[in-house]
């Protein structure tokens, strides 16, 4: 690679409170030209609104990224959007792809992360606060203690059944669409809820009877008790 070919950031944004954006978040934000955000369609685009702030005459591109679960158009996605990126980088520009949470945790900006990473570009990972660690302050409660377990399950994905028998404490990650399944399996255990943390519409449940099947997409829930 030559030296003039620019950098490219996977950059956790947290979960939503423009305050839980890091210092070394907002550093690398200033550093880039170009700033890439992924656009799945919502009418909201969630990561621009966190940074907002911060931005100044940076370039925003925005990239498709479907919410499907086609591996094909997936792959179709992050690709394209490597090659896009990547004409930047060859430009001597440095680019921040923006996510929500952190990088490591679900994201797709690990997908365009790791193709630009093996076409030889210089890249680095700018962790951000996970939505899980921020549902837990929010509900004033530990993830876990001592020896306990803690265990994260996509909870629109997974064998729900099988990751709540788990045994610790369980995070189910963006169950809102999963609201009525979720809820009928837990029926009697001991779970709260946050939904779209330290966004707009921000609802705090301490108890799992007032989170509805309406719930946001953006739910995080904690699980605790009998296996504990």
């Amino acid at each position: 690679m030559t030296l003039n070919k620019g950098r490219f950031y996977s950059i956790g944004t947290g979960p939503g409170d423009p305050g839980l954006l890091t210092l070394k978040a907002v550093e690398t934000l200033k550093s880039c030209k170009v700033i890439a955000v992924p656009d799945s369609g919502a009418s909201e685009n969630v990561v621009l609104g966190i940074v907002k702030a911060h931005l100044e005459d940076q370039r925003i591109v925005y990239c498709d990224m479907p919410m499907t679960r086609d591996k094909d158009l997936l792959e179709t996605s992050h690709q394209s959007a490597a090659t896009t990126l990547a004409d930047y980088l060859d430009a001597g520009e440095n680019v921040g792809f923006l996510t929500l949470g952190d990088p490591a945790i679900y994201s797709t900006a690990l997908y365009v992360h790791q193709k630009l990473q093996t076409m030889g570009y210089e890249t680095e990972v700018i962790p951000g606060v996970p939505s899980f660690c921020a549902a837990a302050a929010k509900l004033n409660v530990p993830l876990c203690e001592g020896g306990e377990m803690l265990h994260v399950v996509p909870a629109s994905y997974s064998d729900l059944e099988g990751g709540l028998g788990l045994k610790g404490s369980i995070v189910l990650m963006k169950s809102g669409k999963s609201a009525a399944k979720v809820k009928a399996l837990l029926d009697g255990r001991r779970a709260m809820a946050v939904e779209r943390c330290g966004l707009s519409g921000e609802k705090v449940h301490e108890e799992l009877s007032t989170w509805t099947e309406d719930a946001s997409y953006f739910s995080v829930l904690l699980v605790k008790g009998e296996n504990s």
